[in-house]
């Protein structure tokens, strides 16, 4: 049973047909990981922390650097050379006091996620790099947890769910291989509109809660995003047979 006070913080998702008081008390009952507390990490986090969610796993092995604070929000030059997960569930747990915030200070690959997501209803890549998505994408296709993938360079960003829990729906490697020759490095490398990862890690935190929430779920979707023209646009991906991930896992 959720209390009043906690009803009445979240009262304006309560006016929302799509949303009753048991939604409130799967989202306070769920934990979230999130891989990445950069310009994507930070905006998903606070958000999903505001939003009602209670428990969520951060994983980053990066310090705060002075050339993050245009777009990674909660950090300031107070901060500099502090493990970015420490200071972010600092700043969360003085908005949300209540908040359970599990910072772990490591790089997250095929040697620890199983321990990192142990518990977790969802995982959020909040990361930039090519190759982590992949082992990410793996990871959670063959122990169906559902993900959600955000990616910004440039004037480009990029938005998919992947959720193996639904039947022939696309995996992240379905679109993109994981032996094409691409340059894997962060965004710092090609520059970044700060504003555009903003909205991409917002973007993240509400399809998270809408796919825990089964809320017009967007699995099978990519979402391309240029902040420079300010166009949308959405392409209905299909699932490759032939892909050496999901049709290798889910048969």
């Amino acid at each position: 049973m959720v209390d009043e006070h906690v009803l009445l913080r979240n009262s304006r998702h309560l006016l929302l047909n799509e949303f009753n008081e048991k939604s409130i008390e799967f989202l306070l009952e769920s934990r979230i990981l999130i891989v990445g507390a950069g310009g994507l990490g930070c905006p998903a986090a606070l958000y999903l922390a505001t939003a009602g969610v209670k428990k969520i796993r951060w994983v980053d092995p990066d310090k705060v650097d002075i050339s993050n604070l245009p777009r990674q929000i909660l950090f300031s030059e107070n901060d500099l050379n502090v493990p970015k997960v420490i200071v972010g569930k600092r700043i969360l747990k003085k908005i949300v006091p209540t908040l359970d915030v599990d910072a772990i200070e490591e790089i997250a690959d095929e040697t620890n996620l199983s321990k990192l997501s142990s518990g977790c209803n969802i995982i959020l890549d909040c990361t930039d790099r090519f190759k982590t998505r992949h082992v990410i994408n793996k990871y959670c296709v063959k122990n169906k947890i559902p993900l959600v993938i955000g990616s910004a360079v440039g004037w480009s960003g990029q938005l998919m769910v992947v959720n193996s829990l639904e039947r022939n729906t696309a995996c992240y490697a379905c679109v993109f291989e994981e032996n094409q020759e691409f340059t894997d490095d962060p965004c710092g490398a090609f520059g970044i509109f700060s504003p555009l990862v903003g909205t991409v890690g917002l973007l993240q935190a509400g399809e998270a809660i809408k796919t825990l929430l089964k809320i017009n779920q967007t699995t099978g979707k990519l979402l391309l995003l240029n902040a420079l023209s300010l166009n949308f646009d959405r392409i209905n991906l299909i699932k490759n047979t032939n892909c050496n991930v999901c049709s290798r896992f889910n048969q």
